[in-house]
C-alpha cells in the first residue's frame, strides 16, 4: 500500500488501512522509538497506547492538511516522529505523577522544579480528551448512530435501517437529539454549533480509530498465542 493510498484511505475512513498501518508498522515504529529514546520507565502497555496515540494525531494531521504523501515511506517517518512526541510527554507526566507521590502536598499545584507551561497543543489534547469523555457519556444508540453517521459515512435511510427506525426523517431527528444531549454535557467548550458539530464528528472519530485499534492488537496477540501454542506442539513431536 503506497503513501497516497494510506493518505486517501485516512481521509475516507477506511478501516482497511487502518489494519494495514497497525499489521505492517506496529512493531517496526515501537523498534525505532525505542532505540531513538531511552525509556526504562515505559512498559509493554504503555507502547501499545503511545502507538494508538499516534494514529489518533496522524489522523487529525492527515485530515486537517498538515500532512501530506510527499514521498514513499514519510508516513511511517512522521508516525516516529509523532510517536517521539507522544512518548516523551508520557514520561514527563510519569515523572510528574512520581515526584507527586514523593511529596503530595508541595506538588498539588505546581512541579518542584517550576510551574509547567501547557502548549496550545497539549491545551488541545486535553480539551479532546474531555470530548472524548463526554462522547463516552452519551448513551449506546446515539455512539451507534454518530458513528455509522460520521466515520461510516452511512446515508440517514440506511442508518434508520439498520437502528429499526421509522425512516431517514426519524434517523435525522434521533441524530440532532444526540448531538444535543453532546452538547448539553459539553456545554463548557461548545461555543457554537458549527464548534459543536465539528466536536462530535473529531470525538467519534478518535473514538472509532481508537476501538478499531483495540481489535486488532487483540486480534495479533491472539494470533501470537496460537502460533507459539502450535510452535510448542511442533517441538514436543519431534
Amino acid at each position: 500500500m503506497t503513501d497516497s493510498q494510506i493518505v486517501q484511505g485516512i481521509l475516507n475512513n477506511d478501516d482497511r488501512v487502518w489494519k494495514h498501518i497497525y499489521r505492517q508498522h506496529r512493531s517496526h515504529f515501537v523498534a525505532t522509538l525505542r532505540t531513538k529514546i531511552f525509556a526504562p520507565m515505559l512498559v509493554e502497555q504503555d507502547w501499545e497506547d503511545i502507538f494508538h496515540d499516534s494514529c489518533i494525531v496522524l489522523m487529525n494531521k492527515v485530515k486537517d492538511g498538515s500532512c501530506e504523501a510527499t514521498r514513499e515511506g514519510g508516513i511511517f517517518c512522521y508516525l516516529v516522529e509523532i510517536g517521539k512526541g507522544t512518548a516523551m510527554n508520557l514520561m514527563r507526566k510519569k515523572r510528574q505523577h512520581d515526584d507527586r507521590q514523593q511529596d503530595a502536598i508541595a506538588n498539588s499545584l505546581h512541579r518542584q522544579d517550576g510551574d509547567y507551561d501547557m502548549t496550545a497543543e497539549e491545551k488541545q489534547k486535553e480539551q479532546d480528551a474531555f470530548l472524548d469523555r463526554v462522547f463516552d457519556a452519551i448513551p449506546g444508540d446515539c455512539k451507534m448512530l454518530l458513528k455509522a453517521f460520521y466515520w461510516d459515512h452511512k446515508p440517514m435511510d440506511e442508518i434508520s435501517s439498520m437502528m429499526g427506525l421509522r425512516n431517514a426523517d426519524t434517523a435525522k431527528t434521533k441524530k440532532n437529539r444526540c448531538m444535543n444531549k453532546f452538547k448539553e454535557i459539553a456545554a463548557m467548550l461548545l461555543e457554537s454549533d458549527e464548534f459543536a458539530e465539528e466536536a462530535v464528528r473529531a470525538s467519534v472519530e478518535r473514538a472509532a480509530l481508537r476501538e478499531l485499534l483495540k481489535e486488532e492488537s487483540i486480534m495479533m496477540k491472539d494470533k501470537s498465542i496460537r502460533t507459539a501454542a502450535l510452535d510448542i506442539e511442533d517441538e514436543e513431536e519431534k
